[in-house]
């Protein structure tokens, strides 16, 4: 492997560690070893998630279009390979480790790759006779179903299996360098949070709110900010996965921000709740009751117990306080290369906690026709969890 990564500067902070040619080296090898724990023979990836993080492919165009599907191979045995449209190989010699390359002229509608990545694997040394497709739970492939089709048919007898769980276990346990992509972006978003009291008041749209605050973290050093939800309303908010509206904030309106930004490819998930003057009582009520909710949950983020323990702990908290479990399915979720990724803090997820996982811990509330969350991103680590957001204040913040 070739190291072909620049270090990763931050205007606004300190330098962030790059990706070394021995963290790639690191994860393939890995990858070869649950392969063979899952009895497959090969992958392949058509995901961002997935080939940046096996290949060090970064890009700016690929994923934004579907004209254009792009592969990354990776056998259990043998050379790893590249099957990419012709534009993208400038920008994949620029990022990528990987030299083993095919082209075609893209977008061909009639041919996109499947004559070059058929044979390829074909070519797989074959053991157990199965090849993995992110085809699981909470993926998405980025190549047509047709085509899809029509490779799972050509390489019959050879069967297509799952990889979405391989590489979601693979991706769980975060690198030294891994994390402190995660920890910068939680601090540069935590600095705009903190800010929002100084360039966010009463009169504001919620479009006028999410703009200043997306250039916010553009501004201190985040790459990009995919994902801003916003709820306000008098005395609550309805929805905390909803996009800005033209409604303007008004005073005894209560506010959530949450943010999805990223650096270097990984993701903060972290809200915060603000109240446009004196707060009512039941949302200082409730914003403490999160707030003990989220403390409970970090005191459960322990190696050795479970997703579901994490969960438990905060529901407890609720249900003391006589506030009923809601209907969001989970109190949080894994963080890294997706903003929401393996596992789900949820009833039933088993998934044990390791070191080098990074978990969000997000209670939410019912009261009345309203909803509040509270999220925070933590580190696991050998002993106590690692806060890696500025941890919220128990008081709700005011602006005015």
């Amino acid at each position: 492997m070739t190291n072909t990564h620049t270090k990763l500067t931050n205007l606004a902070g300190p330098e962030v560690p790059s990706f070394t040619q021995q963290e790639f080296e690191r994860r393939v090898e890995r990858a070869r070893e649950l392969m063979t724990l899952h009895r497959l023979d090969g992958l392949v990836l058509t995901s961002e998630a997935n080939i940046e993080y096996l290949a060090g492919f970064v890009t700016q165009f690929a994923w934004t279009t579907p004209s254009r599907p792009w592969y990354f191979v990776v056998p259990r045995i043998g050379d790893a390979a590249a099957v990419i449209p012709e534009i993208g190989i400038t920008n994949w010699l620029e990022t990528s480790w990987c030299r083993n390359i095919q082209t075609w002229p893209s977008p061909r509608p009639d041919d996109e790759g499947l004559t070059l990545l058929t044979p390829l694997l074909l070519g797989i040394p074959g053991q157990f006779g199965r090849i993995g497709f992110e085809i699981g739970p909470e993926s998405r492939m980025g190549m047509p179903v047709r085509d899809f089709l029509t490779v799972r048919d050509a390489l019959s007898p050879r069967q297509i299996d799952d990889c979405t769980l391989l590489m979601a276990e693979l991706r769980a346990v975060k690198s030294t360098a891994g994390t402190d992509h995660i920890r910068h972006i939680c601090r540069i978003a935590g600095e705009t949070f903190a800010h929002v009291p100084d360039f966010v008041k009463v009169g504001d749209s919620e479009r006028d709110i999410c703009r200043k605050f997306a250039a916010d973290l553009l501004l201190r050093g985040a790459d990009k900010v995919p994902y801003t939800s916003i709820g306000t309303g008098q005395g609550g908010y309805s929805s905390i996965i909803m996009g800005p509206t033209d409604r303007g904030v008004a005073a005894g309106d209560v506010l959530i921000i949450d943010t999805g930004a990223k650096y270097g490819g990984y993701f903060c998930d972290f809200d915060r709740n603000f109240s446009f003057g004196t707060p009512s009582d039941e949302v200082v009520r409730i914003h403490d009751v999160l707030w003990l909710a989220t403390e409970a949950g970090i005191a459960a983020a322990r190696p050795g117990n479970t997703a579901a323990d994490v969960f438990l702990a905060q529901a407890r908290v609720l249900e003391e306080a006589g506030i009923p479990v809601g209907n969001v399915g989970r109190f949080g979720h894994g963080l890294g290369k997706l903003i929401t990724e393996y596992p789900s803090n949820a009833p039933g997820d088993t998934t044990v906690l390791k070191p080098g996982m990074v978990l969000t811990i997000e209670p939410s509330a019912m009261y009345g026709d309203y909803i509040m969350a509270h999220e925070e991103d933590i580190l696991i680590t050998e002993g106590d969890p690692e806060l890696l957001t500025p941890r919220a204040s128990r008081e709700i913040t005011r602006i005015g």
